[in-house]
This record gives structure tokens, sequence and C-alpha cells, in this order.
């Protein structure tokens, strides 16, 4: 059969799909309508709107000629590229999209890949995109990725590479160079100036280009005040005065604490009065010598999950090793103490260290076994300080939980205003937080709790998408591996197809092994799920006979969380399972 235009192929093409892409860019039709993603560097610090616009430009110069258009755009802007697609901002909004058969867009260009992947996480994120239907137009690889073009995948996990790699590069050469600076020239690094000192303008910067800029070089000068607060820390310590006992002396007199004398640059502290923590970072810190010193602490990066590396790292401050430190040569802006003060307060200190190591080493320690379940453990809070309430029994087998006054720094306007001991039993509040879960299944909201929980069931898809993908592994292997019988038919050497066959062969194999291994997830039907609910009858008494440790679970999974106001008898209770609530009981007795 004949097509009208006289292409006898046309139709069997249609059908069979074959040389789609060629069909629709001859005919003018493009790649149609597609999605951006850029990311800002956070290592040059590179103004946003420019990588945006340069990113955005080499996008579109190279989808435009192809027939693509650009109809959404996503930026992130300040975030690390180390951080995995989930847990950057517009990125996440990328992968959400995916699930959204409405998003107005089906494929996602990029402006240049090593600022969008880094290290593994292609492979980590191309699964997605398949499993939607979303293609992926990279310039580096001057077209569309094709999963089963090995040089495409071998070049992303090359460029994943060099993403790490230059990262990685950059970091060791900013910290080399600062490292420089300050041992040669004992210059300010910047960040907020220690308790004693303020920036101030220094002259023009020494480095021309930036100088021409207008940037200005910013060095330390003394803070009276503060210094002699500073001052006497140090007479205090070394005239016997524990932590505790100058935080409790500051405090009572009145002398505002680091983050009260400069909310400016404390914006993220309390101002809550002297603490112990707050005297010994003062006490610990050679800056106060008059030199400059650099590198005492430094970023980590942590497995987020150590049970699942794909989540990521996050940055942690850890003290550096010491020879990582570097300090100046020659004195870098005014001291606040002498030398000789400040090693005479170091030998102090490691000697009280020392010493309370010893005792410790003597104690005889030995587990103990845990014999009572705290349900509530870590999740009541304190209305007045904000900590979490400690479990304790008392009077018998009575739970209680606390909040001691005591752990506070004496003086502080928090422990003015809280009570010497806060207590609250546990018994009083369990059982109104078990009706309250009980009337989610009373009549009058059992089906609308039953939705909910199947809405939220998505226990089976997880495990549906890896035999999916187990699935298509099996189905590509066969692929490969009928060309390869047809080539041989065709007359090719078989010496030089063994290899990639039994390859093929290798992974079908691994395949269907994976596949034969993957436990069978079924999703609870309607039917089922009430069935398990006439089951519990009133769910609120079967709450109350229910175990301690099964209880902990079930609050665990509600994220429950409870704030005790002492004053006004009342618990605040929130629980956050699918959407946020909350409820307030009032309890008396409490305390």
């Amino acid at each position: 059969m004949s097509g009208e235009g006289g292409d006898d192929w046309a139709t069997l093409d249609e059908l069979l799909g074959m040389e789609a892409m060629a069909a629709q860019l001859a005919t003018g039709g493009g790649i149609g309508r597609l999605a951006f993603y850029g990311r800002c560097s956070t290592e040059d610090n590179q103004d946003p709107a420019t990588s945006k616009a340069w990113q955005m430009g080499e996008a579109a110069r190279f989808v435009e000629p192809l027939g693509g258009e650009i109809v959404a755009e996503f930026f992130d802007i300040g975030q690390s590229r180390s951080l995995p697609w989930e847990r950057r901002t517009e990125a996440g909004e990328v992968l959400r999209a995916l699930k959204n058969p409405e998003r107005g867009w089906d494929g996602l260009v990029v402006g240049e890949a090593t600022r969008c992947w880094f290290s593994n996480q292609f492979s980590l994120t191309w699964p997605k995109f398949d499993r939607y239907g979303v293609s992926l137009w990279i310039p580096s690889l001057g077209g569309r990725f094709d999963p089963e073009n090995t040089v495409h995948d071998m070049a992303m996990t090359i460029t994943g590479g060099l993403s790490k790699s230059e990262r990685q590069h950059v970091q060791r050469r900013v910290r080399a160079a600062m490292a420089a600076q300050v041992l040669i020239d004992g210059r300010y690094q910047g960040g907020r100036a220690p308790y004693g000192y303020v920036v101030t303008d220094g002259g023009p910067h020494p480095h021309p280009r930036k100088a021409q800029e207008g940037q200005r070089l910013k060095v330390l000068l003394i803070d009276e005040f503060a210094a002699a607060v500073v001052r006497r820390i140090f007479d205090l310590y070394l005239d016997g005065w524990g932590r505790k006992a100058i935080a409790e002396c500051l405090n009572r007199e009145g002398v505002p604490c680091p983050s009260a004398h400069m909310p400016r640059q404390n914006r993220h502290r309390r101002m809550d009065g002297w603490q112990h923590s707050t005297i010994a970072a003062i006490l610990e810190n050679p800056r106060y010598t008059g030199y400059a010193v650099y590198g005492r602490w430094q970023k980590v990066e942590e497995l987020l999950d150590a049970d699942d590396v794909a989540a990521g790292y996050v940055v942690r401050f850890r003290r550096s090793p010491q020879a990582k430190i570097v300090r100046s040569r020659q004195p870098a802006h005014p001291a606040i103490v002498s030398v000789e003060t400040f090693t005479a307060a170091e030998l102090e200190r490691r000697k009280r260290k020392a010493g309370g190591k010893v005792g410790w080493s003597s104690v005889d320690r030995r587990r103990v076994s845990k014999k009572r379940v705290y349900r509530l453990r870590g999740r009541i809070k304190c209305g007045i300080c904000a900590r979490k309430m400690e479990g304790a029994a008392r009077r018998g087998d009575t739970i209680y939980y606390r909040c001691n006054a005591r752990t506070l720094v004496p003086g502080s306007a928090m422990a003015t205003a809280h009570p010497q001991q806060i207590y609250l039993r546990e018994d009083l509040i369990t059982p109104p937080i078990h009706r309250w879960i009980g009337s989610l299944f009373d009549p009058m909201h059992r089906d609308d709790t039953i939705t909910a929980l199947l809405d939220a069931d998505d226990s089976g898809d997880e495990q549906l998408e890896h035999v999916e993908r187990l699935q298509d592994r099996v189905a590509a292997a066969e692929v490969v591996m009928k060309k390869l019988r047809k080539a041989l038919d065709a007359g090719w050497d078989p010496v030089e197809l063994r290899a990639q066959y039994n390859a093929a062969v290798a992974e079908k194999r691994a395949a269907e092994t994976a596949l034969a291994a993957a436990p069978s997830e079924k999703r609870l039907s309607r039917e089922e799920l009430e069935g398990y609910v006439d089951q519990l009858g009133n769910v609120a008494k079967a709450l109350d006979w229910a175990e301690p440790q099964e209880l902990s679970e079930l609050y665990a999974s509600l994220r429950l969380s409870l704030t005790y106001h002492h004053v006004e008898q009342i618990v605040e209770v929130e629980v956050d399972p699918l959407a946020d609530r909350v409820d307030k009981y009032r309890v008396r007795g409490g305390t």
C-alpha cells in the first residue's frame, strides 16, 4: 500500500515509531516545549542575574535551532552543587513537576552540565526523568541524552567527576590563599569579629583590581567596654574561678552578653545571658593576643543518612588538626591580653581538663538495661525555656516529665522566670490524646480518615518502580542479544561480538536474579483497611491498653509534639502525619 505523498514507508514508520525524531524535525515540528534549569555557583560568588543570563543564553542557543521553546525556568541561587537535587529548592521543584501531567513541558535543557550535576548525581536523577518520559537536552553532548548510547553515559559520568574535581580544586585554592594571607600579612579574613573587637575600615584593598572596584580592607580594632570584660574573664579564670561561676557573676552584675552587646552581628543568638560555653570560647581564642589565626575550625561534609548515600551530605563544623592551623608571623591587630596571660590560661584549662579525665577514668562503668519506656520521651517541651523535658519515675511507678532550672545559667533572664522544678504527669495527658486519635475513627470521621490513609499509602510505588527498572534492563539486554545474533547471521566475525554478547547475557541474568529476589508489595484495599479498623473497635480504649513501646512508635509516626505551659496548666499538642493540626488540653495538678 502506497501513501498519498508517494512514501511507501510513511504509514509503517508512524505505526512502528521509526525515526520519529528525524521525521518531527523534517516537518518543522521541533523538539517541543522545554523547561530550563540552572544553578548559580557558590564558590566564585558570581552575580546570580549574570549567571542565569549566560546559562539561559547557552540553553536557548542550543535548542532554538532544533525547534525547542523554553516555557519554564528553574534556577537555584546560593546552593552548593554537592546537594542532591531533592534537597535543592528549584531542582526539587523540577522533580516534583515530573509527576504532574499538566506541567506544560516535555523536556529539560541545561546551560552547563557541571553546574547541575555533581559526582554520581546524574545516574540518580536521570531514571526519574525517564520514568515520566521527560527528555534531557545537554549542550556538552550535542543533543538529547540517549541512555542506550554508551558514549553519552560515559560523558555524563566524567562530567560529574569533573564537577566534583573543580569544586574541590577551588576550595583548596581559596583556603591555601587565605592561609598565606594570614601567615604573611596577618590579614583579617572576614566573619563576625571576636567579642572585644569591632571591624573598621583599613584603607584601600591591596589587590589593584579590587581597589579599583571600590573594595576596602577590613581590620580589627578594640572595643574598650568588651575588651575590659575579656581581660576580667582571663583574670578570674587564673584566680581559680570556673566557667559557670564566671558566667553567673557576669549575669548577676548585668553585663551584656556578646549577642546583647552586638545584636546586629548576632541575630541568630537568643541574647539570654552569659553561658559557660561562651566563657570557654573566649578563653580558647588565641586572637586576643593580637595575632591573626586561621583554620581553627573547618567545614566537614558528613553523610545525611549513613544507610542512604544518595541522600547526600550535610556540612558540619569540626576542630581542625593542628597541622592546618596558621598564625601570623607578626601582630595583626591590637592585643587584649598578652601572650603570657593566654598561655597561662591555656595551661590551666588543660590542667583542669586532665584532672577531670583522671577522675572519670577511675569510675567502674557498666551497661544498665532500660526498665521503663517513656512513651513521650523527647516529645514534650517546656513553654518557658523551650527545652525538652526529661522523663523520671517518682512515687513508685508514676512517670513524670520534668524541666530543671538548675541547668540554666544562674542570673540569666531565663533562669529568673523559670521555677526550680516543673513536673508533668504522663497519665494526665495520654488519655486525652488517645481520645482525640480515637475520634478520627468514629462514624462521623471514619470514611474521611480511611480515604486519607489510602491516599497517603505509597508503599508500593517505590517497589513498583524498582521492578519496572529491572524489567527494562532485561528487555534492553534481550534487544542487544537479538541484534548481535542478527549480526552473526549476516556474517560478522564471532570473535568481535563475543565480548558484547557475553556482557548482555550477564546483564540479563543479573537483572533476572534481582527481579526474582524483589519482594512483592501489595497495597491495602479499602475493604481490608476497613476490616482492620473494625477489628480495633474502640480505638481510644485500644490505645489505653497498648504496650508503651508500641505507643512510642505510634507517636513517632504521627510526629507528635507537646508544649507544656505550667502557669496556664495547658498542654499544647501538635501532630503532623499528613497536615498540621494543633489542640490544647488543660492539665490540673501537672506541676
